[in-house]
């Protein structure tokens, strides 16, 4: 009896061990320019009390509870930085911290006036979206058993406050003409509405949001009686404009496709094609030891079947399903980010060339490491975020970039095709980034772990 108890205690201790594992990130901090290493950095995981700091040889262990996690790095005479830890390696990495200068860069302006719109101990933001120049909030507590709705004015004031007509919550959407709907996990959609004399919030005309999707999911903007689309063109490498109205029915006005990116596609196959064909023709279905992992590497050519998960996306979503954004300006101008030939087109509503201007901003990359182990934290980093955002008041349009954590937002002159000085929004990993006014709105998460809606002005 002795002997099972002691063996039930020690399952249980194990099973203990096993859910309370933790985690331990091990890393080396350097000098950018002279690669020598740093002491007394501090290290600190973000929204936690756990932290160190770096020996005489700028290394440091951190103990990390869950993952993603971010990492903070701060040092006198170094910038501030920041890295989202994924998974943990099984070597030490190595980091490279950028010296603190004190001239601005042209493009590179960190923003210190910013403040928080919606903070709340008990509630957290699910989502948010901007309404007729007001913010809608969705708001829960209690694993979403309890939400709200509440429209803030840009200022932070409470304007209404109403219960959801179904939980739980899913989101927050607008469509083309700017109307904001509110999704329940429960497959319904219903429009939001402000009804300003009663100071009260309405949820209108209930619908399946499957409908609601396939109504407004390619629609971009109205022109007119002209209600504008835009279409995806098979296997991603192109995309298609056109419009709908009354009497003419659907028409097509710019059809656009990579002809660079369908010819390095092609030559990826071929490569994976003749790759497999060799493999085939010289490995046997197993080795000498019965081993068929040879035999598996040998099968037919399917994309991806060399690479990782982490390849398959970046090869099928980040290098050739490029994104081609079209916005409509204040004067009712088409403009056609024409990312595949370097070129921002404007079009008439008809669809017809007014001009074009080239770009270059699109190809900013992150820089190479030099190691897999080594993780350049400096300026240089900046690596475009692939989006166009536009302000709905004034019409201006911003595009993003990212460095560990940190993003940056330029203003584009689409006269020129250059980019205005940018404002780094000064709290890390901010999310669902939108513009009004000249102010940038997003969802941020301190040491708390309710997320909250702040704002920076740009």
């Amino acid at each position: 009896m002795k002997q099972k108890t002691s063996l039930i205690l020690l399952l249980l201790c194990l099973s203990l061990a096993l859910f309370s594992q933790t985690h331990i990130f091990k890393g080396v901090l350097k000098d950018e320019k002279t690669l020598r290493p740093i002491r007394d950095v501090n290290v600190k995981v973000m929204g936690t009390t756990l932290g160190t700091a770096t020996d005489s040889k700028g290394r440091f262990s951190v103990t990390i509870d869950k993952l993603p996690a971010a990492l903070i790095f701060t040092c006198v005479g170094y910038e501030n930085s920041y890295f989202k830890v994924s998974e943990i390696p099984n070597y030490t990495v190595e980091f490279l911290l950028s010296p603190k200068t004190y001239t601005l860069n042209e493009v590179n302006v960190s923003s210190k006036n910013y403040s928080y719109l919606f903070r709340n101990t008990y509630y957290s933001v699910l989502d948010y979206e901007l309404m007729n120049g007001n913010v809608l909030l969705l708001i829960y507590r209690t694993l979403l058993k309890e939400s709200e709705t509440v429209l803030l004015n840009r200022s932070g004031d409470t304007l209404a406050i109403k219960t959801l007509p179904e939980v739980p919550p899913s989101e927050l959407v607008k469509d083309f003409l700017l109307n904001v709907h509110y999704l329940s996990k429960n497959g319904n959609a219903f429009q939001c509405y402000y009804d300003e004399n009663n100071r009260n919030i309405d949820f209108l005309y209930k619908t399946n949001i499957d409908s609601l999707q396939k109504i407004f999911k390619s629609l971009i903007f109205k022109i007119s009686d002209r209600i504008y689309f835009q279409e995806t063109q098979p296997g991603g490498f192109g995309t298609a404009i056109g419009f709908y109205q009354k009497g003419i029915g659907k028409k097509y006005i710019r059809r656009y496709v990579s002809e660079k990116k369908v010819t390095e596609s092609a030559d990826d196959q071929v490569f994976y094609a003749l790759w497999n064909g060799l493999i085939t023709s010289q490995i046997p279905a197993s080795d000498a030891n019965g081993d068929m992992s040879a035999a598996k590497f040998a099968q037919s050519p399917k994309l991806g079947q060399y690479m990782n998960q982490f390849d398959v996306r970046a090869y099928r979503f980040e290098f050739y399903n490029m994104v081609y954004p079209v916005i409509k300006t204040l004067d009712n101008i088409i403009i056609f980010f024409n990312f595949g030939d370097d070129v921002i087109e404007f079009l008439n509503k008809d669809g017809n060339l007014i001009k074009k201007v080239p770009i270059t901003f699109h190809k900013e990359t992150i820089l190479k490491s030099d190691t897999i182990s080594r993780i350049r934290l400096s300026d240089a980093s900046w690596r475009w975020g692939n989006a166009i955002l536009v302000d709905e008041l004034n019409g201006n349009i911003y595009t993003l970039y990212l460095k560990a954590g940190m993003v940056r937002i330029n203003e584009v002159d689409p006269e020129t095709g250059k980019l205005s000085r940018g404002t780094v929004i000064p709290l890390p990993f901010p999310d669902k980034i939108e513009i009004y006014g000249g102010e940038a709105y997003f969802l941020t998460r301190n040491k708390d772990e309710n997320l909250k809606l702040a704002k920076c002005k740009l």
